[in-house]
């Protein structure tokens, strides 16, 4: 470490003196700025300079007001209480202790400034949105200081009126005499407590940015406020204040700040008994209790609703009296907005989406003409299966209240996307931004980056950059700030996009399918890069992103020059970095593979090759002794997965061993990409070499470490199989893959069917045996036994009616034809050629000549294929020679094993019963043991 430099002794380092002279006209400089600042700032006024003291006044807390007013016996005698009162918190506690002696003359003078009380109310709310609460409650402390001084003043002079021999006056502060000139201060004092002043320092505490410290402070304010006497027993001068309405708001704005439901359902309860006569419940009342449920430790969504479902009840009854005339007479959509507030925080996102839905609904009947409506509105759950949670618009009691619901804004949309966010429904989440866009509501910062984060994680591109849009255009209109954003602190409003949304929007386009969104990702990137402001630059993650993209699309070159340019602009690459760089070399060498394998013949194996080999490269240089970054088991599986595409299973299993070596732990990823380096070699060996790995590497470790194959490794195991014409073993690991409860999907199902459909027929084995168990393995894609979501697709049905024709079964060809097309797949006409030429083939001329009619119903024209014109026309050549018609009473069989079926029973494959099988000649135990 080295050691900090100290100027003037001599533990500096070595040359720190040259360091030092060298800067010596820097610091000068700067030493010279500070003294104009100071010069500067000295013709401020007496009222910036009183301002300026009070940053070390003290803290207001329960004990601190009374204080003010009470005598040093009383002040002992509380401080003694405030030593034993066990149920303070720490914190409280602390700051109780550091509380000063007030000092009157100090009080005094701070109001001396002002003329009104006006005056001294607009800066005591100043100092509050500004987070300056100690300064604001000094103010206000202040008046109560001077009133019971102006207290004392009054009796002495009354007291001098009444004798004849007058006495100067002196005041006193705790028996101590105070200064002379406080006396006209005093009497020339045109300020005095009120009910405003009271309101905006209990605003203040609200505002504070430690507000479960001034919570009580609050309440010791208005407790002491409208009590008419003192805390000594002597009446006030000004005596007691009368709170109203905006007193309770500020109160409860403390208790929804702290989340205190306890005090803000006390308040709510004591203000609907009529215990404040005088004061009418309004709609920010009932919303800030919301709020204070909504920021409750334990959240309660059922009451956050009670007390909604009661507000807009009882702010509809006194809507229809006289006194309330105003927009607050209606539950308004802030209360609305806390509500589905509190379900996002509780993730209840269904519940969120319903109550929008109902606000949706209901306030369209009762808008204006010309307001955006949503024209088709699909809510998110049945309206059959919806217990609606405005219960009081379907209460027959209060049908003949005049109930307004207000309509949804952009907060109540992106309060329901943050709910949808939390939850992690994305579909839904877009639904609702779509949604909100046609009704009419723009949708703010929070809520486009929270349609970006669902298009980012769903890798829809292209809505990505439209949200990206709307987002660009945010700070085209002049949006007022609102008073809680002018609280010090207030997170306030996005703009213009920031780099989140930037990250996001390529993030999605890493994303898209295929990454054929690739260059607008690096786009975006140069955005970021061109960006004028400093909160747009990119940084890493952004760099990742764009890099990422590369990979899916196998730019490999692309994301190497990324990472140059990152080092250009000093971004250190990460281990994530580089781990994307080496997948986009795997993914780049996997489309050179399947381009070659598609005969294109001017890809040599080497250009597969290459950047495999630039992956490898990239990995050395990682495992450098000089490296900083190392590479971990997530940039060994990209390594692994470069040399199975690259066609190198040595190198795969080589990097096994290393890994293993730099201490770590193989994944169900690793073990899955070796066994694609097997699948794309065709070793079967290899592949139950895998298996025996994975086997070892679990024995001696818990169960919850194990690691189970999957159906990744089963399904590349089986295509290895399939590509080394070992079919039987294809069919036993799709035995041994459900019977360890897993799912295979259709894909696999179909790669069982080809490897039999396409396997050599064993001189030991029947011939009949591989095309039956196909259809075997068919049959339980068709039937209830399928696992989720498997159902056979047009590549299974043109794999067995190919098979079927090659072996003479045309009967179960054309049986496949007609379930195709009621699964609703029109087979290609190449089936119809292929089922007719095994008619013929089997000597049954008269069903290849009722197949080709047909074809008519599927829009095919037999004549227009050669084959089956020669074949139809052979067809009626045999039936002039036996002198017999073309009728649907053929009673001819076709010749081939296993299968013998009359015309009229063509539908081999119906599912008649109910278990999904037929009585026909197949494998029963084979079957019963796939049945899933």
């Amino acid at each position: 470490m080295v050691p900090r430099i100290r100027i003037g002794r001599r533990t500096a380092q070595a040359g720190s003196r040259a360091h030092l002279h060298k800067n010596k006209h820097a610091i000068l400089f700067q030493l010279a700025a500070c003294l104009l600042a100071v010069v500067c700032l000295l013709p401020c006024t007496t009222c910036a300079f009183q301002q300026c003291k009070l940053a070390s006044s003290p803290i207001i807390t329960k004990h601190s007001l009374q204080r003010r007013i009470k005598s040093p016996a009383a002040a002992a005698a509380t401080s003694v209480e405030t030593t034993q009162n066990p149920t303070r918190t720490p914190r409280i506690q602390k700051t109780t202790t550091q509380i000063q002696q007030p000092s009157p003359e100090h009080d005094i003078e701070l109001l001396s400034i002002y003329k009104s009380n006006k005056r001294l109310e607009n800066n005591i709310v100043r100092l509050g949105r500004m987070g300056r609460t100690e300064q604001a409650l000094q103010l206000y402390q202040a008046i109560w200081t001077l009133d019971s001084l102006k207290d004392q003043y009054r009796r002495i002079v009354q007291k001098n009126n009444k004798s004849d021999t007058k006495t100067p006056i002196q005041l006193t502060w705790n028996n101590e005499p105070l200064s002379p000139h406080l006396s006209n201060l005093i009497s020339a004092s045109k300020l005095r407590p009120t009910t405003r002043l009271m309101n905006s320092a209990i605003d203040a505490c609200a505002r504070a940015t430690r507000p479960q410290i001034h919570q009580q402070t609050a309440f010791d304010i208005y407790h002491h406020a409208i009590s008419p006497t003192n805390p000594n027993g002597s009446k006030k001068w000004a005596g007691a204040l009368s709170p109203n309405v905006f007193t309770f708001g500020a109160l409860l704005a403390c208790c929804a700040r702290n989340g205190d439901t306890v005090s803000s359902l006390k308040l709510l309860h004591e203000l609907e008994e009529d215990k404040f006569p005088d004061i009418v419940l309004n709609g920010v009342i009932y919303s800030t209790v919301i709020s204070a449920v909504e920021r409750a430790d334990v959240l309660d969504v059922d009451l956050a609703l009670e007390v909604l479902n009661n507000a807009t009840v009882a702010l509809a009854g006194r809507g229809e009296g006289s006194k309330s005339n105003n927009h607050n007479a209606v539950m308004g959509v802030v209360g609305y907005n806390a509500a589905i507030s509190t379900m996002a925080r509780a993730m209840e996102w269904k519940m969120a989406s319903q109550l929008l839905d109902e606000m949706i609904i209901h306030s369209h009947s009762s808008t204006k003409p010309g307001l955006h409506s949503i024209v088709n509105w699909e809510t998110s759950v049945p309206e059959e299966e919806m217990e609606p949670l405005l219960h009081v618009l379907h209460d027959e009691r209060y049908k003949d209240l005049n109930i307004v619901v207000p309509k949804p804004d952009e907060v109540t949309f992106g309060t329901v996307l943050a709910a949808c966010e939390r939850s992690g429904e994305w579909e839904e989440l877009l639904r609702i931004a779509k949604a909100a866009i046609e009704y009419g509501v723009k949708l703010d910062g929070m809520a486009l980056t929270s349609s970006l984060h669902a298009c980012q994680q769903l890798g829809l591109a292209g809505e990505a950059l439209d949200y990206l849009e709307l987002m660009k255009q945010l700070g085209d209109e002049d949006t007022p700030i609102t008073r809680g954003r002018q609280r010090m602190g207030a997170k306030q409003k996005l703009q213009r996009p920031d780099a989140v949304a930037y990250r996001l929007a390529i993030s999605a386009c890493a994303r898209a399918p295929g990454g054929h969104r690739w260059q607008d990702g690096v786009r975006l990137l140069n955005e970021m890069r061109s960006s004028k402001y400093d909160d747009c630059a990119p940084d890493v993650v952004a760099y990742t992103a764009a890099i990422a993209g590369c990979s899916e699309a196998g730019e490999y070159t692309s994301a190497m020059q990324l990472i140059q340019t990152m080092r250009q602009e000093g971004i250190q690459p990460n281990v994530v970095t580089f781990s994307a760089v080496i997948n986009a070399c795997a993914s780049a060498s996997a489309n050179l593979a399947r381009k070659r394998e598609e005969e294109d013949r001017s890809i040599a194996m080497e250009d597969v090759r290459l950047p495999m080999t630039r992956a490898l490269k990239l990995l050395e240089a990682m495992k450098a002794p000089t490296s900083t970054i190392k590479p971990n088991i997530v940039t060994y599986n990209a390594a692994i997965r470069a040399c199975a595409e690259g066609l190198n299973l040595a190198g795969a299993f080589d990097l096994l061993r290393q890994l293993k070596e730099d201490g770590l732990k193989p994944t169900i990823v690793t073990y899955g990409s070796l066994m694609t380096a097997c699948e794309r070699m065709g070793d079967v060996d290899a592949a139950s070499k895998v298996f025996r790995m994975v086997k070892e590497g679990n024995e001696g470790n818990d169960d919850d470490d194990d690691i189970r194959p999957n159906e990744i490794i089963y399904g590349a195991a089986i295509s290895c199989c399939r590509k080394a014409r070992q079919p039987e073993r294809a069919l036993l690991l799709l035995r041994k893959m459900i019977s360890d409860e897993l799912s295979p999907n259709t894909a696999t199902f179909n790669t069982v069917v080809a490897a039999l459909a396409e396997g050599k027929p064993d001189s030991k084995i029947d011939n009949n045996v591989l095309w039956e168990k196909a259809l075997a393995v068919f049959k339980v894609m068709k039937s209830k036994h399928a696992p989720p979501g498997v159902a056979p697709n047009r590549q299974t049905y043109n794999i067995l009616v190919r098979c079927l024709a090659a072996n003479l079964q045309p009967g179960y060809a054309e049986s496949l034809l007609n379930a195709m097309r009621k699964d609703g797949f029109i087979p290609d006409v190449d089936l119809y050629t292929l089922t007719v030429r095994s008619y013929e083939r089997c000597g049954n001329p008269m069903k290849a000549l009722r197949l080709m009619e047909s074809m008519r119903e599927v829009g095919y024209h037999f004549y227009e294929v050669k084959m089956l014109d020669d074949a139809f026309k052979n067809g009626v050549k045999i039936l002039n020679q036996v002198g017999r018609g073309f009728t649907s009473q053929d009673t001819s069989t076709v010749r081939g094993p296993f299968f013998s079926a009359d015309d009229d029973d063509m539908d081999y494959f119906g599912d008649d019963e109910d278990d999904g099988y037929d009585d026909d000649d197949y494998d029963y135990q084979l079957l019963n043991s796939l049945k899933y």
